[in-house]
């Protein structure tokens, strides 16, 4: 709020009878004193103002100052409350208990060091002050005491830049939305605009806004821009507007299959291809949404097409073949999946029964050629799979393949030997001159790290109902989904307790209202998405929920109209039948089986890639000392015949053959 403009007791006005100050007040009227004789003398505030010559610069009065200090008092936080006695005590030495005074705080010390004696006294009592903050309160407390620890931010009622003239927002408005699909500025180019267009708009200098500041251009385009800032990068925009405007939800899948995500990405490894070049390859991956399992891998030289999406296919629909490391399946205590008490001896001396085998009746792919090709296309169709195009320029549309490409960009491409960083900022002078798997061993590698690590690693995605702070992996939750199957039925549910819930704060995100680690939306969160202040700070809501009920939350709307709720957007939990028994079984497992923590998984990985690294340069070695012995063995050959062989002179064959080495 602005303070007014006004005379405040004890200021000294100029009358025309002379120089008074102000001593009381009472009944409208004024109690002045001469400052030249002493004299008291009683006058009514109409005839003060009347008496005050033109253009009398007044003080500005602060309301805080003129409350009594127990009402003050009783406006702070403990924080504020508890640090008065130690800003006393950095002043006089006073001590903050009453007893004795500390020598640290005597007033011959230096001011620097009982700032620092008060900060580690502060943190002993159990309230963390920085030294900044230190200093602005005790410069706030010397000079207006208790009232100066008011923060004078609480309480504004004006709107934010509500100083800013209404023309000029408008034209600043018009100027973000001309810089759609443009490169990235900064606010001096924006002010130089903005200054440009309010010419254009008022030719006449009098009628003219001001320009703002170049801070108040820049506080004025965080707050007006949001994510579409021309200064922030072209990409970053580009990527939040196609982020859907319409409520969250995602598409929901029950038993394993339901919905599989396949995606292609080129990897940030370089390895030698099979035609001895050096290249990056690429990597198509089928992705379970409901247990993220990897259903299928294929590493490409080139960009992949569509026979190299019906080679993954066909991989896919049959089980694995047993490895050659399949024996640290038992090293690590790793049990075999439930299909694999269907199979004969015969078939689980063959097949790799500790990787699921999940059958993809739905295939989620982009708009891509190579995905729309007639064979890929031919053997979905031969296996009544269906195949889904994903809307364009959805980003969030496969958010589950697009996540498995992450991880293995940050928990196996950056172990490999060849890792190029992922861009040219990143990238070694010399990854190139150093030793590179193969395509062929990068891809054996890669499949290792799926089948013992990812699937055996705790998923975010995968969370535990009966277990906070805690997930499965994509084994645990694919056998506990493999023996279950069922039909969605979102049970209908009414509630009219809500204001006897207990509550929270929480901030309304563009994707909806975080809580516990879960995700709320409503369509109705459409007015409170987003919302900034002038600071650039996000203002939270009061949020109702059910401890017993995870399944949803609830929150007045903005006009007080009601109730919203805000359901949560995976839609699990109670609310589907066998749904409970699938997060129950699923518990079960993961207690009882191995799984591995994000830094086991690192562990892991570099151990599969220093035992993948030995192996090639066992090999390359072996073929050298093979290669060496040879040409020795070509070498001698050559000489022997050389001197076996008759010439003219023949004076120096004896010596010749001395010289030769036949061991």
């Amino acid at each position: 709020m602005i303070a007014q403009r006004t005379v405040t007791l004890g200021q000294t006005v100029h009358l025309e009878a002379g120089d008074f100050t102000l001593v009381s007040f009472a009944n409208g009227s004024y109690r002045l004193r001469d400052d030249l004789t002493g004299d008291y003398q009683v006058m009514h505030h109409l005839e003060l103002a009347a008496q005050m010559p033109p253009g009398e610069t007044l003080e500005t009065s602060d309301p805080i100052d003129a409350k009594p200090i127990d009402e003050v008092l009783d406006g702070l936080d403990e924080t504020k409350r508890a640090v008065i006695p130690f800003l006393q005590q950095l002043i006089d030495g006073t001590p903050v208990d009453g007893g004795d005074p500390l020598p640290e705080f005597a007033t011959h010390v230096s001011k620097t060091k009982r700032l620092d004696s008060t900060v580690l006294a502060l943190s002993k009592a159990g309230f963390e002050v920085p030294l900044g903050t230190l200093k602005r309160r005790l410069t706030a407390f010397e000079q207006k005491g208790v009232a100066g620890l008011v923060d004078r931010r609480e309480g504004r009622k004006e709107k934010a830049f509500a100083r800013v003239p209404e023309a000029v927002q408008n034209a600043l408005a018009k100027l973000i939305v001309g810089y759609e699909n443009k490169s990235t500025v900064t606010y001096t180019v924006i002010r130089a605009e903005l200054k440009a267009m309010l010419m254009d708009q008022f030719p006449d200098p009098a009628d003219r806004p001001k320009a703002p500041s170049l801070s108040t251009v820049e506080r004025l385009v965080k707050h007006m821009g949001g994510d579409q800032n021309p200064v922030l990068p072209a990409k970053r925009r580009e990527t939040a507007a196609l982020s859907p405007k319409r409520m969250h939800r995602s598409r929901q899948v029950f038993g394993p299959g339901d919905e599989c995500q396949m995606d292609a990405t080129e990897l940030d490894i370089l390895v030698r291809m099979p035609n001895n070049e050096i290249g990056r390859p690429h990597l198509t991956a089928l992705v379970d949404k409901r247990t993220r399992s990897v259903v299928g891998l294929n590493l490409t030289e080139a960009p992949p097409k569509a026979i190299d999406h019906a080679v993954l296919l066909a991989n896919a629909l049959v089980p694995r073949k047993i490895r050659a490391w399949a024996k640290d399946y038992d090293a690590f205590g790793l049990p075999q999946m439930p299909w694999s008490k269907h199979l004969s001896k015969e078939q689980l001396e063959t097949y790799d029964s500790y990787r699921p085998y999940i059958f993809p009746s739905r295939i989620l792919i982009d708009n891509g050629q190579d995905f729309r090709g007639t064979v890929f296309g031919a053997g979905c169709d031969r296996y009544g799979i269906s195949l889904t195009q994903t809307p364009i320029h959805d980003p969030t549309a496969k958010a589950i393949v697009e996540r498995f490409f992450h991880s293995v960009k940050t928990k196996f491409c950056q172990f490999v030997p060849g890792y190029s960083g992922g861009d040219v900022l990143n990238r070694g002078k010399d990854v190139a001159k150093g030793p590179l798997l193969t395509l062929a061993e990068l891809a054996e590698l890669l499949d290792k790290w799926t089948a013992l690590v990812w699937q055996n690693r705790r998923h975010e995605g995968l969370d535990d109902d009966y277990r906070k702070n805690w997930s499965h992996s994509p084994n645990s939750m694919y056998a506990a989904c493999v023996e279950l199957t069922g039909h969605f039925v979102l049970a209908f549910q009414e509630e009219d307790f809500i204001a006897l819930l207990p509550r929270d704060e929480r901030t309304v995100q563009s994707d909806g209202i975080e809580m516990n680690g879960r995700m709320y939306d409503s369509p109705h969160l459409g007015p409170l998405r987003n919302r900034k202040r002038s600071n650039n700070s996000t203002p939270k809501v009061v949020v109702s929920y059910d401890p017993s009920d995870e399944h949803r939350i609830w929150l007045r709307s903005s006009g007080d109209a009601g109730w919203i709720t805000c359901y949560w957007i995976e839609e699990r939990g109670r609310s589907r039948p066998l749904a409970d028994a699938i997060s129950l079984e699923a518990h079960r497992r993961t207690l009882e089986t191995l799984t591995f923590s994000d830094e086991e998984a690192d562990d892991l990985m570099v151990r599969f890639r220093n035992e993948a690294m030995t192996e090639s340069t066992d090999r390359v070695q072996a073929a050298a000392l093979e290669q060496k012995k040879k040409d020795k063995e070509t070498k001698a050959t050559e000489t022997l015949a050389a001197v076996l062989t008759p010439t003219i002179d023949s004076s120096h064959d004896f010596s010749i053959f001395a010289k030769l080495d036949i061991g």
